[in-house]
């Protein structure tokens, strides 16, 4: 791929994150600033886990049938339509002070922006040249935590003033603004790319540089089901850690809102550096699986290492084991949701593998909001990482029942 070819790419790349990484502005500003929702409505940490269950639940399963739909769909006209419909959502709920109400307009949002992940994943996968993807893949696997470190860090400071409702607002208004610089961009950044696809691939000698890591037929589906039980546990433990931590800091070291939500943002800092690890790590451990039992048998390590510093209080320590969990599952994150599926796309539809994994992220979402919150309410937050650290070891279990798998088939 040439110089000029290459910046033609990362156009289309960049305009993608954009969208994607502002998109986390309006979906995750009610999880950043959760406890102080609690006080302001007088609520519990279920009732409160109820707003992002519905959002979760929708989510995911929007996830999959965007997966589905979205060859046929429109891409310029779909993405612009979630953006608008997501700050429509965002702009009421800063407005409106009935708590009733809100789980059902979290659950709105939640399916307008089911359609981004999947829809942007196929735009990349038809347009890109194959030397582009895997800079795309490690690029978009950092919109998650860039999304979050912004609107985490506006909401610190908005705890300040007490005021959470302006992360409704400039969620609101971010997502209008990144609405219309895609429809003006949008054409001239898919031309240029696919262009550059067809140059490229009319010169691209033919080999094994899919990242496949050698993956037989026989083992595609095997694979593809384990990646899925892992996105569930995965997001219970990412979602989990992010959306409660700030409350564990608040009742367990009576840290202030403000003060629990900035530290917060040292997971989700990290977390940035995460789809980098991931490719890196893909290089040495080509098999997906295996990869994946590895980061989980170290994030149960840690998790149990978390429990002990809690039991001591000692923060500082408990805040070095959220941090390395919170790297190494955003790492695995990336691997599942944009790694796979845009290196397999010679075998599968990139945009329909990426809504399906995705979807079952969000099944550990649903379960982390509400779920989790009510395991805190009723047992404290010690069972809270213990309920971490049996999705972690039973993932850990499903990679070794691959793995005797995998020996069966080659012998």
């Amino acid at each position: 791929m040439t110089k000029a070819g290459k910046t033609k790419a990362l156009m289309l790349i960049w305009l993608a994150w954009f969208v994607y990484a502002i998109s986390y502005l309006g979906k995750v500003n009610y999880s950043a600033n959760i406890t102080q929702i609690i006080d302001f409505y007088g609520i519990t940490k279920a009732e409160a886990g109820t707003v992002p269950t519905f959002f979760f639940f929708a989510y995911g399963v929007g996830q999959v049938i965007n997966g589905l739909l979205c060859k046929k769909y429109n891409i310029k006209w779909m993405i612009f339509g979630s953006l608008s419909v997501s700050s429509a959502v965002n702009l009421t709920i800063a407005l409106v002070s009935d708590f009733s109400v809100v789980k059902w307009l979290w659950m709105i949002n939640g399916i307008a922006l089911s359609v981004l992940w999947p829809t942007l994943i196929r735009m990349l996968s038809e347009s890109l040249p194959q030397k582009a993807l895997g800079v795309s893949s490690v690029t978009m696997g950092t919109t998650v935590a860039a999304g979050t470190l912004i609107i985490y860090g506006l909401s610190s400071v908005f705890a300040l003033f007490d005021n959470f409702k302006l992360a409704f607002l400039v969620a609101a208004f971010a997502d209008v603004a990144v609405s219309l610089a895609w429809l003006a961009f949008y054409k001239k950044a898919t031309a240029l790319s696919k262009a550059e696809r067809v140059l490229d691939d009319s010169l691209a000698v033919k080999k094994d540089e899919n990242g496949s890591g050698g993956l037989s037929n026989r083992l595609f589906r095997p694979t593809v089901g384990a990646l899925c039980f892992f996105a569930i546990c995965v997001n219970l433990i990412n979602d989990g850690i992010t959306t409660w931590v700030p409350s564990i800091l608040k009742e367990e070291f009576s840290m202030s809102d403000s003060l629990s939500i900035f530290l917060t943002l040292f997971l989700v800092l990290v977390a940035m550096f995460g789809n980098a690890f991931a490719l890196a790590t893909h290089k040495k451990i080509p098999d997906y699986v295996t990869h994946c039992g590895v980061i989980f048998a170290a994030v149960s390590v840690t998790i149990v290492g978390i429990v002990g510093t809690l039991s001591l209080k000692i923060a500082a320590a408990m805040l070095i084991g959220l941090v390395i969990v919170r790297f190494i599952t955003a790492s695995l994150n990336s691997l599942i949701t944009s790694i796979f599926p845009m290196f397999m796309r010679g075998k599968v539809n990139s945009g329909m593998i990426a809504g399906v994994l995705n979807g079952f992220c969000y099944v550990g979402s649903t379960v982390s909001a509400y779920g989790l919150g009510a395991v805190a309410d009723n047992f404290g937050w010690n069972a809270v990482f213990f309920t971490l650290l049996g999705a972690s070891l039973l993932s850990v279990l499903v990679f070794c029942g691959y793995f005797v798998y995998k020996r069966t088939v080659k012998k």
